[in-house]
């Protein structure tokens, strides 16, 4: 995405085409904020959500019901629930442990899923905001 985006900067400004860098400036500027908002969002975002004994809270405060979680996925430390009828698990049923709470965090989501007859699937997934 940056090569894209040093590729713009050089035929924008370097261009001779006046509608052409007023364009390549747009495209820029759109790009450069969407990098900006990504990394705000991976860095700056702390997730948490509170397990209950037949539904969880969302870091968004939602409250979604066992009976509309179809499994839970386990991706290294990044944990998720998918809902059922859905392909990609919300990014507000996202989350990850800190290290020295993993083991414990893990532990606790495992009880969660077998008391709701959850299964627990290791293997990568998608997120939406």
């Amino acid at each position: 995405m940056l090569i894209i985006e040093m590729l713009f900067f050089r035929n924008a400004f370097y261009g001779e085409n006046g509608v052409m860098k007023y364009i390549a400036i747009f495209i820029f500027v759109f790009i450069l904020g969407f990098i900006i908002f990504l990394i705000r969002r991976i860095f700056f975002t702390k997730p948490s959500i509170t397990l209950e004994s037949d539904h969880v809270i969302s870091t968004k405060l939602q409250k979604y019901d066992a009976s509309q979680i179809e499994c839970i996925y386990m991706n290294y430390r990044r944990i998720g629930f998918k809902r059922y009828g859905k392909r990609i698990v919300p990014m507000d049923l996202c989350f990850y442990f800190k290290r020295d709470q993993e083991t414990a965090g893990v532990e606790a989501v495992r009880e969660w899923a077998a008391r709701n007859n959850k299964e627990i699937k290791h293997k990568f997934f998608q997120t939406l905001a």
